[in-house]
């Protein structure tokens, strides 16, 4: 959006697979608060797409080169496009652990973030699954202020 209001030619290349595509709601995104990630997205898709020099299309980047002018870039649906920049935005990928069932209540019932989603779990029972100093930090965090029974890091 910044580029786009400073009158700069952007093109953004989607794969429209972002990993909180099955969050239920978003929440502690202020404004935002409740909504579902696709909503979110749609309304930053239009709003950005309002400056007339910012362009999308939904695909992936396979591959770019380095040229004489900049780069090439190729995609998964053949689209090549030359740029002097590219800014990569790539997000986070989440990796399950090999647990059945794990990957399909990602974001529904098997949470990663208590910023994201303490709230609407308050006072629920629940399992921290981490190891070393990282499990014993999400404990103190997740736990504060609540009298629990020990914590266990394996």
């Amino acid at each position: 959006m910044a580029l786009g209001s400073s009158m700069r030619k952007v093109l953004i290349i989607d794969s429209r697979k972002p990993c909180n595509r099955q969050t239920p709601h978003i929440h502690n995104f202020i404004t935002h608060d409740g909504e579902t990630p696709a909503a979110i997205a749609q309304k930053a898709r239009e709003q950005v797409l309002k400056y007339p020099t910012i362009k999308q299309i939904n695909d992936t980047v396979l591959s770019f080169n380095k040229t004489e002018y900049g780069f090439n870039i190729t995609t998964a649906n053949n689209a090549a496009s030359n740029t002097k920049k590219i800014i990569f935005a790539t997000g986070v990928k989440d990796i399950s652990p090999e647990i059945k069932g794990f990957a399909d209540c990602w974001g529904i019932s098997v949470l990663h973030c208590p910023y994201c989603h303490g709230y609407e779990v308050k006072n629920m029972p629940l399992g921290i699954i981490a190891n070393g100093d990282v499990a014993f930090e999400m404990c103190k965090l997740i736990f504060i202020g609540v009298k629990i029974l020990p914590c266990f890091v394996m």
